[in-house]
């Protein structure tokens, strides 16, 4: 079977700051997905597995409709939903956590029984949003986060591989690929620009960017440093951006 869309995963990084001082970046984290998307409006958020054996904790964070930023641990019922009450009605999703890798899929959705927030596959550990708790500051604030794309095919090669920013509506964000795949690089934080970059070196913006050699093979991963730019004492964001890998196979 060729290479699928499926097979195009964009996982974290070793460090995913939740703040804008400790280290960013690192080696591929391949049990944490990042996440885009946001829920459509406000609500309170539950989970469920489709294995009856998944009775681990599991912990939500989200930001209240106030703006504070809540959390809630609940234990799993396995295929029955639990309804994270504590934490209540979130504006928005921030970060999905399991205590352990589960033995099924499990669905974050909107209660009840409504659309889903993210699925985190069976033997992976959950799921955060792109820069965790970024604010806007008296000056203009850049920050950096890093991810990586795997091709996460058991056997095949993506040739003319590359990666580009397709949808920005806020036109405040940018991106460069790490010079070499399966790389382990780091910033010192969020706010300090990395020094890597792909070809062109340290060039932040929405262009095409070929990965190294212009091949991502089986199981391995491109680094891509993500670029947000605030404007200074920028008005509240709730928004996306689409990373996409493309690329052909047989």
């Amino acid at each position: 079977m060729p290479i699928a869309s499926t097979d195009l995963i964009l996982y974290a990084a070793a460090n995913t700051p939740e703040n804008d001082t400790v280290t960013a970046g690192g080696a591929i984290d391949a049990l944490r997905r990042l996440d885009f998307t946001q829920i459509a409006a406000n609500d309170d958020i539950e989970a469920l597995s489709d294995s009856a054996a998944d009775t681990m904790n599991a912990t939500l964070t989200g930001r209240n409709a106030a703006g504070a930023i809540v959390s809630e641990t609940k234990a799993l019922t396995g295929i029955t939903a639990i309804i994270f009450s504590t934490a209540g009605i979130l504006e928005r999703v921030l970060k999905f956590e399991l205590a352990s890798a589960p033995a099924g899929n499990i669905t974050v959705r909107r209660s009840v029984a409504g659309a889903t927030v993210r699925v985190v596959p069976i033997g992976e550990r959950g799921f955060e949003i792109f820069f965790y708790d970024s604010a806007s500051e008296s000056a203009g604030t850049t920050r950096y986060q890093k991810g990586f794309y795997k091709n996460a095919h058991g056997s095949l090669t993506l040739n003319n591989a590359a990666v580009r920013i397709s949808a920005d509506p806020l036109a405040i964000m940018g991106f460069t690929l790490a010079s070499s795949k399966n790389d382990a690089a780091t910033s010192a934080n969020r706010k300090t620009q990395p020094a890597v970059g792909d070809t062109d070196p340290d060039t932040f913006d929405d262009t095409s960017k070929t990965v190294p050699a212009g091949t991502l093979e089986a199981a391995s991963a491109i680094g891509v440093w993500v670029q947000m730019t605030l404007a200074a004492d920028d008005t509240p964001k709730k928004s996306t951006f689409t990373l996409e890998l493309s690329g052909t196979s047989v």
